[in-house]
């Protein structure tokens, strides 16, 4: 009886089984890549803040990469298609995994694509305009808006983001009418208010803050629950009579089948920047909450807001975003 083949066979398998162990064991052992599906001097600023408590952790570099455009989806499918070994993540708002499956049919991906890792901060957005507006109000902006269908331009970071379907939730909730003009990224969008090519932005308190300070823009409303800790003078979009709240929160994503030993690292890692008192102080400077979210908290965060923006995109106002 010939043994050979199966010993080889065995063998194989063993030094295969073996080497995967060791990889897992041995994860991280080189840099790892974080890529933000926006463009940069936004949502990229966070993730920066992280890394050196991530790199610490982890014992390796961390490269972090803007891959804007296409509504988020163009470095959301980058992160779904690389290898599942750890070494490319994701760092995005939850409506790039939540809204934009429901707005495009060959959008690429799903959140079964991704393994959560860990959320890092959650922020209400804010409500602001260049300084020079003919409104200085929210209710200044509904009766522009009302007497000038379409005169109002809403920059966005871009289709599907949390900075457009904020805008359009708030035109149904107060029956106005703006033109969205979407960019790639809310740093730009931001840039296009201060440039006066835009009028308004549904946007993150982080970018908007130093050029509110500086009297280049002006805070109109809040989109959370309460007022913001960081717009404590201004008035919620709830308070002004509008059911409409817009918490985006960002976190960090894996592709699916990514070995167990090796999420759990990053899961750890995750966790521990989002103690650091670094990070804390840096997001806090900066306008930014922090909001540290289990994989399995992050992942019913998500359902609930595809459940959410599923039933408000039924409303016929916005079918035109709706891929038929």
């Amino acid at each position: 009886m010939n043994l050979k083949p199966y010993f080889s066979t065995t063998y194989q398998a063993i030094i295969l089984f073996y080497s995967a162990f060791l990889c897992a064991q041995e994860f991280p052992s080189r840099a790892i890549k974080i890529i933000v599906p926006y463009g940069p001097g936004g949502v990229d600023l966070q993730v920066r803040a992280m890394a050196p408590t991530l790199a610490k952790t982890l014992g390796q570099s961390i490269v972090i990469e803007n891959k804007e455009g296409g509504g988020a989806t163009i470095g959301t499918n980058t992160v779904k298609n690389a290898l599942p070994d750890g070494y490319t993540l994701l760092f995005t708002g939850t409506s790039a995994l939540a809204v934009v499956p429901q707005l495009r049919k060959n959008v690429g991906y799903s959140i079964e694509d991704f393994s959560p890792i860990g959320n890092a901060t959650s922020t209400p957005l804010a409500i602001a305009t260049r300084i020079d507006a003919p409104y200085t109000n929210l209710q200044e902006l509904i009766l522009y808006a009302k007497n000038n269908p379409d005169k109002v331009n809403m920059a966005s970071a871009g289709i599907g983001t949390s900075t457009h379907m904020a805008g359009e939730s708030f035109q149904i909730a107060a029956n106005v009418n703006f033109t969205h003009v979407p960019y790639r990224g809310v740093g730009a969008a931001t840039q296009a208010i201060l440039g006066g090519n835009s009028d308004i932005v549904f946007g993150l308190p982080g970018v908007i803050a130093p050029h509110v300070s500086s009297g280049k823009m002006r805070v109109l409303a809040s989109m959370g629950n309460k007022r913001s800790e960081f717009f404590p003078n201004y008035p919620t979009l709830i308070e002004s009579g509008f059911k409409v709240t817009e918490i985006t929160r960002f976190g960090f994503f894996a592709p699916k089948n990514i070995p167990p030993s090796s999420l759990n690292k990053l899961i750890d890692a995750v966790y521990k920047a989002t103690l650091d008192s670094e990070f804390n102080y840096a997001m806090k400077t900066s306008n930014t909450s922090v909001l540290y979210l289990t994989p399995t908290e992050l992942r019913m965060a998500i359902d609930e807001e595809t459940s959410y923006w599923g039933k408000i995109l039924k409303n016929p106002k916005l079918s035109t975003l709706v891929e038929q």
